[in-house]
């Protein structure tokens, strides 16, 4: 393992900055940056591809740190000034590691591998904020789903502030983007078993804890400010609303995922997916 110095913003730093902001960048290396104690523990635990790793030279590393750098095995290392260090940081205290993590490709596979009479898959239609779409996967992770699907533009499974909203759920759980809801459909309809798709709306004809999803079931959450496309009203098999008795006519999309999944966890009773 190569253990490299920097000192200057040189090319390896422009790669640890870049992958920060730039999706395009990201998407085309098949890379992300990742910092902080959880999710580098849950990449390292999950068993993902660590490319690089970088730590403050002339400070001394914790026994949790060197642990990580052990298990991640990185291709290379880097000894980063604290100064370039904390630049590369987005937290006011810097963690003791940054990372440069490989992208997975394999969510549908995986999701389609796990498919059987218990699956659970939630599908967020255009996802405008990543912090939103971070709580979701975090939520779809505690209440037991098998993965999370997007459709159509929109926010970005790697951009930082999705992975940090995650707080490492996102290395736990497949994830898939696709183009748009017919591509998704497709997928679905081809699936060795069928699941009821269940969309949210506040127009929809029944409360979400009327319908019954203890079977094969994908929970459709809709966009921040649009709800659900047209192609996804027209696609799923029940449309479902949550009472709402406040001022407000909406909810966070964020509380509204985590609700439909609590109620359907509490439908199965609460108990685990299969293999957990």
């Amino acid at each position: 393992m190569a253990i490299l110095k920097m000192s200057v913003r040189n090319a390896a730093f422009q790669k640890f900055e870049t992958l920060q902001r730039n999706r395009e960048k990201r998407t085309k290396e098949k890379l992300f940056f990742v910092e902080g104690v959880h999710p580098i523990e849950q990449a390292v635990a999950a068993g993902w591809e660590f490319e690089a790793i970088g730590f403050a030279a002339g400070k001394r590393l914790s026994g949790w740190a060197m642990d990580m750098r052990s298990k991640a095995r990185a291709e290379t290392e880097y000894e980063i000034l604290p100064e370039l260090m904390a630049e590369l940081s987005n937290r006011e205290e810097p963690c003791e590691l940054i990372a440069l993590v490989r992208q997975r490709t394999d969510g549908l596979q995986r999701m389609a591998e796990k498919m059987n009479e218990k699956s659970l898959i939630v599908l967020f239609d255009r996802p405008q904020n990543p912090g939103n779409l971070g709580t979701v996967i975090r939520s779809a992770d505690a209440f037991g789903a098998d993965g999370l699907i997007i459709t159509g533009h929109g926010a970005d499974f790697y951009d930082p502030q999705c992975v940090r909203a995650t707080i490492g759920a996102l290395f736990h759980m497949p994830v898939a983007a696709m183009a748009s809801a017919d591509e998704a459909l497709s997928w679905v309809n081809g699936l060795s078993v069928r699941p009821t798709i269940v969309g949210t709306s506040a127009k929809g004809e029944c409360l979400i804890s009327d319908i019954d999803m203890t079977g094969p079931t994908i929970l459709v959450i809709g966009n921040e400010t649009f709800g659900m496309s047209k192609a996804w009203k027209a696609g799923c098999d029940r449309l479902a609303k949550i009472p709402i008795y406040g001022a407000a006519s909406s909810l966070n999309v964020g509380c509204a995922a985590s609700i439909c999944l609590y109620e359907i966890a509490r439908q199965r009773g609460f108990l685990p997916p299969e293999g957990v």
